[in-house]
C-alpha cells in the first residue's frame, strides 16, 4: 500500500490534507514541521511527501534538503504545497515534482496527489 507523507506547521491544514489523503486508501502519515518530518524520514520512506515550505525551525527548503542527502529516498516523488509560491523557484533546482499554491480546492488537490502516485507505480490507489 503506498504511504504519504503530509507535512504542515498549522494543525488544521495538516488534518485537512491528511483527511483527504486518507480518502485515496493510502498509509497516511504526518508531520507537524520540519523537525518532525525529518523525524519521520530517517524511519520511514514514504512514496510521496507533500510540504509546506513555510514553517518556523525547520523549513520545508530545509527538509527537502536532507531529503536530496538520503540515496534511499531518491525516488519519493515530493509535492510543494504552499501559501507563498514565490519561494517555489528556490527549491526547483532541488528537485520537486510538483507544486500547488495554497488555498487549493480538495478535488484539485486529490487529482494532484493521485497523479503523482500512480507516477510512482503505485496501482492501489483508490480513484473515487
Amino acid at each position: 500500500m503506498p504511504s504519504v507523507l503530509v507535512v504542515d506547521d498549522e494543525p488544521g491544514l495538516l488534518r485537512l490534507f491528511s483527511e483527504l489523503v486518507a480518502r485515496l486508501g493510502v498509509t497516511t502519515l504526518q508531520a507537524s514541521g520540519g523537525i518532525r518530518a525529518i523525524e519521520l524520514l530517517r524511519k520511514e520512506t514514504p512514496d510521496l511527501m507533500i510540504l509546506d515550505l513555510a514553517m518556523p525551525e525547520v523549513s520545508g527548503q530545509d527538509v527537502l534538503e536532507y531529503v536530496r542527502t538520503q540515496p534511499r529516498l531518491d525516488r519519493m516523488k515530493i509535492m510543494i504545497l504552499t501559501a507563498r509560491p514565490y519561494m517555489v523557484p528556490e527549491v526547483e533546482a532541488l528537485g520537486i515534482d510538483r507544486w500547488v499554491s495554497k488555498p487549493v480546492m480538495p478535488m484539485e488537490f486529490l487529482d494532484h496527489v493521485r497523479d503523482l502516485l500512480t507516477e510512482q507505480g503505485d496501482e492501489q490507489v483508490q480513484t473515487s
